[in-house]
């Protein structure tokens, strides 16, 4: 027995979770967990903030408990049976991942390749294979490497920083401010202040997120590749063709890439604190062509749900341990 495997029964046994997984065997209701970044260690990473990074460690562990809890499903199984009103499976749970960092393929897939699971990744295409980095990584990047005591970006107050190793709130506030800006118009200010800071973006985010070649591998070994806009846009704050041509843009970057039409969508949340859907984007993904959307919203899946706002539980460092992913799904589960 491997020391991972001797060390999952173990939390098993000893917190009870046992008795939770026969508790979740009698509910007739799905779940989706939404990951994002998986890392090598509880160390933070450049590219994306703490609270969505999750150690591979501590995800073999949450997908050996799942494993023994839950039947993990296709979103595609998921969709289906809602669409035509039947009972989903028992313990049915999805497991997705958003944005496409590369990690997701060198530490998430060898994790569920090994216990026979698959996922869904939705992609913001147009920072792919070397395109140019995530705003939201860019931001990062910009407000750990400034120096002195503010950040100035042109158009919003300057951003005070706060002391190295003490900036994920200076993050956080320039995150927000971007958000309703058009991804030129923020592009091009955060070049702006790349320059005048002297940092290199595209050298310091290279090689963070994944090659198509990456995706299609995925693809083949089960995946199911979602569309998560080009430039990650909030498309709610969008304008009506904006929001379209993102949407539309990264479905077809994906058939083109991947041979396969991109069926579902994740509606990109930067920030936390924007609307990020309504109507009008719901009714622009079914003219599209889609069949289902997921929102950043935690909530357990039953018959009848609208399929253009799925509920996801997102997954951090706060539910690593074990007993506390156990407790959050079985929360989301019996409060439905």
């Amino acid at each position: 027995m491997s020391l991972g495997s001797w060390a999952a029964k173990r939390v098993l046994y000893h917190s009870g979770l046992l008795a939770l997984a026969r508790l979740a065997r009698a509910r007739m209701r799905g779940l989706v967990l939404r990951y994002h970044a998986v890392t090598d260690g509880p160390e933070p990473v450049l590219y994306a903030t703490p609270g969505i990074c999750m150690p591979v460690e501590a995800f073999r562990l949450q997908m050996a408990f799942v494993r023994r809890a839950y039947r993990v499903v296709a979103l595609d199984e998921v969709v289906e049976a809602i669409a035509r009103g039947g009972k989903l499976p028992p313990r049915a749970l999805a497991v997705t991942f958003d944005d496409g960092y590369a990690d997701n393929h060198r530490l998430a897939f060898p994790v569920l390749q090994r216990l026979g699971f698959t996922a869904t990744l939705y992609v913001s295409t147009g920072a792919l294979d070397g395109g140019p980095p995530l705003w939201m990584s860019a931001v990062r990047a910009l407000v750990l490497a400034a120096p002195g005591d503010e950040l100035a970006v042109a158009g919003l107050p300057a951003v005070a920083l706060g002391p190295a190793g003490a900036r994920e709130s200076a993050v956080r506030t320039l995150t927000r401010a971007l958000v309703p800006l058009a991804p030129r118009e923020r592009a091009e200010r955060l070049a702006a202040t790349a320059q005048a800071i002297g940092v290199d973006l595209a050298r310091r985010l290279a090689g963070v997120m994944l090659g198509w070649d990456q995706v299609r591998e995925l693809a083949r070994a089960g995946w199911t590749i979602g569309a998560h806009t080009v430039t990650h846009l909030n498309v709610a704050l969008a304008s009506a063709a904006e929001a379209e041509a993102e949407i539309a843009s990264s479905r077809d970057a994906i058939a083109a890439a991947v041979g396969i039409r991109a069926a579902h969508f994740a509606y990109p949340n930067a920030g936390g604190t924007h609307r990020y859907f309504g109507p009008e984007t719901t009714g622009l993904l079914r003219r599209l062509g889609f069949r289902s959307a997921v929102v950043s919203r935690a909530g357990a899946l039953r018959p009848g749900l609208d399929l253009f706002t799925l509920p996801r539980l997102g997954i951090g460092p706060r539910l690593a341990p074990v007993g506390d992913l156990a407790a959050a799904l079985e929360r989301q589960r019996l409060a439905a």
